[in-house]
């Protein structure tokens, strides 16, 4: 949705969208998303049309604020690229600069993936990264990496910068429904964040060639992972007794920002 709106707000050079532009935006996303949603109902025949027809609803609410919020924080920065991919295969629906070529980094990782959002500042020049999330935000907002779970503004801001030759000022993760409140978390992409990515990748690096690759969830961890039948309701209580120095850069990790 996100990606055909901004598409066609290009198309009729409206962007950035700001608060004068609003009303006609929000016209244009209703219109966007009345034709995605006929598209997947002709697609997936859904069986009750009164519950599809409520969450089609409850999309357009949440098209609506996001795109209020995104009118009011009007601060220089230009969409440019919508479902920017990189090192994967060639589809009309992704960006046009996309590349099937992989995102590779200064120390040699390659990376593929897809950018939601990338947008340029009209004086500085640089790129901000965005990635769109329809669940709830963490209730400990990371700071780079966020103990290794949150990878993916910085590795994103790299990929950027590989296969577009600009630097990216920031990485955001954008929580932009109603579920996530909106919520916006930036990572500005310093000399220091790029140093804690970086060592990231150097731990995982290590543990790959090394073949180490034990199971070793943080507590309760195991109650939201889809795998547990293949390890069986203990993993966490025998790798309490596996734990000893071969886990250093694992709890190095975890314990990052």
């Amino acid at each position: 949705m996100q990606r055909d709106l901004f598409m066609e707000l290009k198309a009729l050079n409206l962007l950035p969208v700001n608060r004068e532009r609003l009303a006609l935006v929000r016209d244009i996303a209703d219109r966007t998303l009345d034709l995605v949603a006929a598209d997947y109902a002709e697609k997936l025949a859904p069986a009750i049309p009164r519950v599809w027809n409520s969450e089609v609803e409850e999309i357009r609410t949440d098209l609506h604020g996001w795109l209020g919020q995104v009118a009011a924080s009007d601060d220089g920065w230009l969409p440019i690229h919508f479902e920017l991919g990189f090192g994967m295969a060639r589809d009309p629906r992704r960006d046009p600069s996309s590349t099937a070529a992989e995102a590779v980094l200064s120390n040699g990782v390659r990376l593929r993936g897809s950018i939601d959002l990338v947008e340029k500042h009209q004086t500085r020049g640089t790129l901000r990264v965005i990635d769109h999330k329809t669940g709830k935000a963490p209730e400990r907002e990371p700071v780079y990496v966020g103990g290794g779970a949150a990878l993916q503004p910085l590795l994103y801001a790299l990929s950027a910068e590989a296969i577009l030759g600009v630097s990216v000022e920031a990485s955001e993760l954008s929580y932009c429904t109603q579920r996530g409140n909106y919520q916006r978390i930036e990572t500005s992409v310093t000399p220091g964040a790029r140093q804690f990515i970086f060592r990231v990748l150097d731990i995982i690096g290590d543990f790959i060639g090394e073949g180490f690759l034990p199971a070793a969830p943080q507590q309760d961890a195991c109650s939201l992972c889809d795998y547990k039948p293949v390890c069986g309701p203990h993993e966490e209580l025998r790798s309490r007794r596996k734990k000893g120095d071969r886990l250093d850069g694992l709890v190095e990790l975890r314990n990052m920002p």
